[in-house]
């Protein structure tokens, strides 16, 4: 069922991925950033409608935990680069806090996701 409380996690997590690259003053140097910046919202929200198959969504979650870390070392990587804050955050390095924010939503969405599978694993041991 779409309208679990797992449901708007991934949701927010969708629309906050897709979105990352305006919060932020991140701006990828190449091909790949780009790729990653699209991904994260991309799985999430392929996440979000596979609520059929729990398993599914867990593994396609971790994924995207992976490249969210992997986007955080990207980003680390451009600021040690860089010099100065940026013209819309004054201070560096505040523009970490959106992935690693994705990451918690991602996670609150994996316990939620667990607890659904434990309740119905539960049920069927009733029958």
């Amino acid at each position: 069922m779409i309208q679990r409380i797992q449901s708007i996690y991934l949701s927010l997590a969708g629309i906050l991925g897709f979105a990352v690259g305006y919060i932020t003053d991140f701006i990828p140097n190449d091909l790949t950033d780009m790729f990653l910046l699209f991904l994260i919202g991309l799985l999430a929200f392929i996440s979000l409608f596979c609520f059929k198959s729990r398993n599914v969504q867990k593994k396609i979650n971790y994924i995207n935990i992976i490249i969210n870390v992997l986007l955080i070392g990207f980003m680390v990587y451009d600021l040690l680069n860089s010099s100065g804050g940026s013209t819309t955050l004054p201070e560096k390095g505040v523009e970490l806090l959106v992935p690693v924010l994705l990451i918690i939503l991602l996670a609150m969405a994996n316990k939620y996701i667990n607890k659904d599978e434990k309740l119905i694993k539960s049920v069927d041991r009733f029958r």
